[in-house]
């Protein structure tokens, strides 16, 4: 599939690099997540990848908060949903996925305080509202700016094991009102060809606090430091707000976000602008072209949650140094739910 009047200005197709010895296989799971209904939501993660192969995919990626919902305005909302790390049920699904079909998986999830009491476990039947007021032994870890959690990622091998858990670094509004914030940037050196993973959660892709400037570039600054392969975003990313008085044209149903698509790119300008130093590492197979390309995939997605709009348009994008050039692969539009699979070669 071609968007080409989506893609961000960008330069002829460069070969492969070399140092990718194989293609990766990608798949995004966007779909309309149900606010606290966290069994009906795995279910149809179930369903929608019940016909995916054992051995189709190297990676399968869920959108950031994926089971619980996202828009929890208060502390004690979220607190019935916070998931342990390892055995709560994103973690478990994610497992399971990755167990079945032979591949790692990242997907998000809220994350409990290793100190936290665990809720009782929630009746899906009952309405977010009703269960926001949980447990009092946990109401009572609940502190205003101090956070009864975090906004993380799982990440999850071939055989099910959990490699690696990520805590977003820069938190959006809605997370504010409940969650830590991380420990910073990280990645994870995963076996080919996926190689050096790092992940983000949505607002990491953002100036930190809407107040830093625009060029600090801080998540693709860091990718472009540490030398990654891959940057896997798991998202809950709006609809942006029209600024009066300028009239904002409805958005098609049935097209991805042009405007969005051109934000994540325009984010990723470290990685695709000439930067001397971002090459390739000594110890991977030189590219004849000079530059490192790297691979973005945001999992975003769709619905309508507390008044709140979802842009959907989970994307691949591929991103090159020298010749400067960003490409846009495949992407969803604002409201299906779907399985984009990718092969990038």
């Amino acid at each position: 599939m071609s968007h080409s009047s989506t893609a961000p200005p960008s330069r002829p197709s460069s070969p492969a690099p070399l140092y990718r010895r194989s293609p990766v296989r990608i798949g995004c799971v966007q779909y309309d997540v149900k606010l606290g209904r966290v069994s009906e939501n795995a279910a149809k993660v179930e369903r929608m990848t019940r016909n995916l192969q054992p051995g189709t995919l190297d990676l399968l990626v869920l959108p950031e908060m994926c089971l619980s919902g996202y828009v929890f305005n208060h502390p004690t909302a979220i607190l019935p949903y916070l998931e342990p790390q390892r055995i709560g049920p994103t973690s478990l699904l994610a497992r399971s996925l990755a167990r079945r079909l032979r591949c790692h998986v990242v997907a998000g999830y809220p994350e409990a305080l290793p100190s936290a009491p665990q809720p009782f476990e929630i009746d899906d039947t009952q309405s977010q509202t009703e269960s926001n007021a949980g447990p009092s032994s946990m109401k009572q870890l609940e502190g205003e700016g101090t956070g009864v959690g975090w906004n993380s990622a799982v990440v999850v091998g071939p055989s099910g094991e959990v490699v690696g858990n990520y805590r977003k670094t820069f938190r959006f509004e809605t997370d504010k009102s409940w969650a830590k914030e991380g420990d910073g940037f990280c990645h994870f050196d995963l076996p080919e060809p996926l190689g050096r993973v790092a992940v983000g959660i949505c607002m990491d892709m953002n100036p930190k606090d809407f107040l830093a400037p625009w060029d600090a570039f801080e998540l693709a600054n860091y990718c472009r430091e540490k030398a990654v392969n891959m940057l896997v975003v798991p998202m809950n990313w709006l609809s942006p707000p029209g600024e009066p008085p300028e009239d904002v044209p409805e958005q098609d149903p049935n097209e991805p976000s042009d405007s969005s698509i051109n934000y994540w790119a325009s984010r990723l300008v470290p990685l695709h602008d000439p930067v001397p130093g971002y090459a390739t590492p000594r110890e991977e197979t030189p590219n004849p072209m000079g530059g490192k390309d790297v691979i973005f995939v945001g999992c975003n997605r769709v619905g309508t949650e507390e008044g709140t709009t979802f842009v959907g348009t989970s994307n691949v994008m591929t991103v090159s140094s020298n010749p400067s050039r960003i490409e846009l692969v495949e992407c969803c539009t604002v409201s299906e739910e779907k399985i984009m699979l990718v092969t990038v070669t």
